[in-house]
């Protein structure tokens, strides 16, 4: 996947929410920051660090998802964790997304892999990360940084610098 390159497919796809099935249309991240992590085996403790980023990255205008690529998510073992969560968990069963973003399988058994999509549905940075409270602190940070440096209101000059949009160039 090329970085800045790379858009989110236009689909919709089964989805856990708080234990309920839902159809998730990804188009609806269109016009706001998200982030779209695949999920490695979760327990409650970790279900519970991903519902407290979940708030942090709603306060910061953007949307936290959570992508669990291989196998079926409705038979697996992480559902009676999946209904605490408050962040949409998207399944892949026939791993549409998981080719769409090219997640890497030797990362999926003990790291996240996020992506951090901008408003205009381009993906603009990957990071591979743990979950745990670190690992997702870290995706605060990094969200913050893109917002910044893709925010509208910037401007590249020919020498490649950014400056407000209202400064002349």
């Amino acid at each position: 996947m090329r970085i800045d390159y790379s858009t989110i497919p236009r689909m919709r796809v089964p989805a856990l929410l708080k234990g309920q099935m839902i159809l998730f249309d990804l188009a609806s991240l269109q016009g706001k920051w998200s982030i779209v992590s695949c999920l490695p085996p979760f327990e409650f403790s970790e279900a519970i660090f991903l519902n407290q980023i979940q708030r942090t990255v709603q306060k910061e205008d953007a949307t936290l998802l959570g992508l669990l690529p291989f196998g079926d998510l409705f038979l697996d073992t992480r559902l009676p964790k999946a209904k605490i969560l408050r962040i949409p968990l998207l399944a892949d069963p026939l791993q549409r997304l998981r080719r769409a973003f090219r997640v890497s399988e030797k990362y999926c058994t003990n790291r996240c892999q996020s992506y951090f999509i901008d408003p205009q549905g381009v993906i603009r940075y990957h990071l591979i990360h743990p979950l745990n409270w670190r690992g997702l602190s870290f995706l605060i940070e990094i969200l913050k940084h893109c917002q910044e440096l893709y925010s509208p209101s910037t401007i590249k000059t020919p020498l490649g610098r950014r400056v407000l949009a209202s400064t002349p160039v």
